[in-house]
């Protein structure tokens, strides 16, 4: 019998899948998020660390650290769960685009995440490299297409929704920009350099260079993460 019939016969052992994995944390080695399986770490420079997670449809991670500040970035449309060691069990529903940001840093975790149904939980955890240090040097874009959704120390975070051959551009910032994109193919031009963008896809631009971002024949969504 596979996982995925035993799950439609039994559906209460699925619910008890978690708490099985968190009865033994008192006693295991930490894992650091990016040697936990579901994690990649696709991209770093200094200052982000950049993770991509993939949980398949009932499947689970292994027990494991964050400790650093990180805004998630949701790619798929999931019904997930999380629950940290000693804490309760807490279902989420996302869309793609959907962010957040995690004081990790300030508060480091030891949890494990499970999707709770199809289709593949997608996600990147973006992990600011710095620690707060001084005054916040990067004033708040407003200019057409790109909607300011919150701020916290060291990131900026906004949504950029471009229609059809529409183009965003952007003047030289103190912190470096991370595109991300989510629907429709964009591109970004920075310093010469082009960067054709198709969802899910990223690119990183460093500071104290313009930048614009461009969407191609159908409109076009990406997030913009402004790090100090």
């Amino acid at each position: 019998m596979t996982s995925a019939s035993i799950y439609s016969v039994f559906p209460a052992l699925y619910s008890l899948v978690p708490a099985l994995l968190l009865c033994n944390l008192a006693t295991a080695q930490l894992l650091p998020d990016n040697r936990e399986a579901h994690h990649k770490l696709i991209f770093e420079n200094r200052y982000i660390r950049l993770l991509e997670g993939r949980i398949s449809d009932h499947d689970t991670t292994l027990p494991h650290t964050h400790s650093a500040n990180s805004v998630v970035v949701f790619l798929s449309q999931s019904t997930w769960g999380i629950q940290p060691v000693g804490g309760p069990a807490v279902i989420n529903h996302v869309n793609p685009g959907d962010m957040k940001y995690v004081d990790y840093g300030d508060r480091p975790v030891y949890h494990i995440v499970w999707n709770q149904a199809e289709p593949e939980f997608h996600f990147l955890v973006v992990e600011l490299a710095k620690k707060p240090q001084g005054k916040d040097t990067c004033p708040i874009i407003t200019q057409p297409g790109v909607k300011f959704q919150w701020k916290q120390a060291l990131v900026s975070a906004y949504d950029v929704d471009l229609a059809a051959g529409d183009t965003c551009r952007l003047p030289a910032s103190n912190g470096g920009r991370l595109v991300i994109a989510i629907e429709g193919n964009s591109s970004t031009l920075s310093a010469g350099v082009s960067h054709l963008l198709r969802p899910d896809g990223f690119v990183f631009v460093s500071a104290r260079k313009k930048m614009e971002i461009a969407a191609g024949s159908q409109a076009a969504r990406c997030i913009l993460l402004e790090i100090q």
